[in-house]
């Protein structure tokens, strides 16, 4: 009995161990910190307005939102009774927002494949 006991603690233990479904990375909106602005116009199309914020910064207004579904990974428990069972992981939605972008752009004449993202609104 106390074989059995043990054994039962040694599979809850081992499950303990295996990674949550929430730590999948994903794809924010600061991630496009320092990447031109022509990379997010190609996915995005044109942006709904766009804004002089200071004498090098631009503003480029866009409402995004785009949902990624995560999950569905392939996990393991042992069972040393019965032997080892396969599951997977919950999917479940991720939505990332982001209202829009300012740009360094040093003159106005500067080509939209030159301005780079400094900040995410």
């Amino acid at each position: 009995m106390k074989r059995v006991i043990v054994v039962v603690g040694i599979a809850l233990g081992a499950a303990g161990c295996v990674p949550a479904a929430y730590e999948a990375t994903q794809l924010s909106c600061a991630d496009f910190i320092g990447r031109p602005i022509s990379e997010r116009i190609a996915a995005l199309g044109p942006p709904q307005a766009t804004y002089r914020i200071s004498p090098t910064e631009v503003g480029y207004v866009f409402e995004t939102k785009e949902t990624a579904f995560v999950g569905g990974y392939e996990y393991y428990t042992v069972n040393y009774l019965v032997g080892a069972d396969r599951h997977h992981t919950p999917i479940y939605p991720v939505t990332t927002k982001c209202r829009g972008f300012v740009v360094s752009a040093p003159s106005p004449a500067t080509p939209v494949s030159e301005r780079v993202i400094v900040n995410v609104l």
